[in-house]
């Protein structure tokens, strides 16, 4: 607006400063609070809608920190990533288990940890007898952290007797229909248990996940990611997350689990180490399809291995209590199913406790349940809180799973 004469143009401008005035005051705040959205939003991706987010992880404009979004507290600033309890680094992707980790350690601050541009996938395999529930708890646990699982039973025991298949019957009712297309499920016949090795058989299961496993994962790539287990141990889905989309740690990889015994309510004073992951090239290539070197962990060194990501140097991420790389719960079932585990162990699992009738008697096995004593009546465990201690879903669901939660 033009102004012939001072006077009025002075005039104008105090009029307009009054009016800016009194409507800053009513609107302030909410000019504030969508401009700030708006730069977090601009900054991160992050709808303004409540609770609704996306992964910030591969979506931050160049020069802002590539926060880790499973690890970050959403919206608090857009100069740096803002951690999560139980979360490091300084893009907030670093789990508790792994950044206690002194070899993971001297890589970061060598600058050998770098994240990856596309995940891993990773393939999780292991052996089943009749543990129904700790699949369930594991699928729902571990979640998009992994994208298949090759999972082999048999209609016989490791110790030879003939058994029902479970999991094949379960998953034809619908068990697990949400996860049911990540689900290999080989089912190998009769073994021959003459040849005087009590392992074999055990042996012939795990080796057989892998070399029949990777004719069915047709797209498998050189840095992608097996992992073999048995079907008690759980890995922390933070550690496999971690592993997933993280380049430069070392492989094989094992894993210091949180030891528990018939539920998350007894445990053991010490982690227990288990095997292990590693590229699908170091098992090609260096373990030559073999599995049970994979379970071992053993250290070899193959110098023409493809590209992978990581670095042939044996890795045990053992994190610190209570944040281990997962969960061991031995002997984790009802009394019915410590009964049927008994009766299905190895011929030479040290003494075979099933062999012997006053193991299998159901009141001395909700003895041992309520003691934390092993059946060799050995020292009692120390007791914990299921509700501190088991993995969330299991939290979640105490009530269906209240014989994890007490005796």
């Amino acid at each position: 607006i033009y102004f012939k004469w001072p006077r009025e143009l002075e005039h104008f401008k105090k009029l307009r400063s009054r009016l800016l005035t009194n409507w800053a005051a009513t609107h302030s705040s909410h000019v504030v609070l969508e401009s700030a959205q708006a730069r977090v939003s601009r900054r991160m991706n992050i709808s303004v809608e409540k609770n609704v987010f996306t992964n910030a992880a591969s979506v931050n404009t160049p020069g802002a920190p590539r926060c880790f979004f499973e690890g970050t507290v959403p919206g608090l600033s857009t100069a740096k990533c803002v951690c999560r309890q139980g979360w490091n680094g300084d893009e907030c992707s670093i789990p508790d288990a792994v950044w206690t980790t002194r070899e993971f350690q001297i890589w970061y601050s060598s600058g050998l940890i770098t994240r990856r541009s596309r995940p891993r996938t990773i393939v999780n395999g292991f052996v089943f007898n009749h543990e129904l529930d700790l699949l369930e708890i594991r699928i729902n646990e571990l979640g998009d952290a992994v994208d298949h699982y090759v999972v082999c039973e048999s209609n016989y025991t490791f110790f030879g007797t003939a058994k029902p298949l479970h999991l094949r019957s379960k998953l034809s009712t619908g068990f697990l229909r949400g996860s049911a297309h990540k689900i290999i499920l080989l089912t190998v016949g009769v073994y021959n248990y003459g040849d005087g090795d009590p392992w074999a058989p055990e042996n012939h299961f795990r080796r057989s996940i892998w070399l029949e496993g990777q004719s069915i994962l047709k797209h498998l790539h050189d840095d992608d990611l097996f992992m073999i287990a048995d079907a008690d141990e759980i890995p922390s889905r933070d550690v496999l997350l971690f592993l997933k989309h993280h380049d430069g740690y070392g492989e094989p990889v094992g894993l210091s689990l949180r030891w528990f015994l018939y539920g998350f309510f007894w445990e053991s004073s010490r982690p227990v180490e288990v095997g292990g992951a590693c590229t699908v090239a170091f098992l090609r290539n260096v373990y030559q399809n073999d599995t049970l070197k994979l379970r071992r962990t053993d250290s070899y060194v193959y110098k023409s291995l493809p590209h992978t990501g990581a670095t042939q140097r044996k890795w045990i991420i053992k994190g610190t209590w209570p944040r281990y790389a997962g969960w061991h719960c031995s002997w984790c079932f009802d009394v019915h199913g410590i009964q049927v585990k008994l009766t299905a162990a190895q011929r030479d699992d040290g003494v075979r406790w099933g062999d012997i009738a006053q193991k299998r008697d159901p009141t001395y096995i909700s003895s041992l349940r309520k003691s934390g004593r092993y059946f060799d009546d050995s020292k009692a465990l120390e007791k914990c809180d299921a509700h501190q201690a088991a993995p969330a879903y299991v939290r979640e669901n105490a009530g269906r799973f209240s014989y994890l939660m007490a005796a």
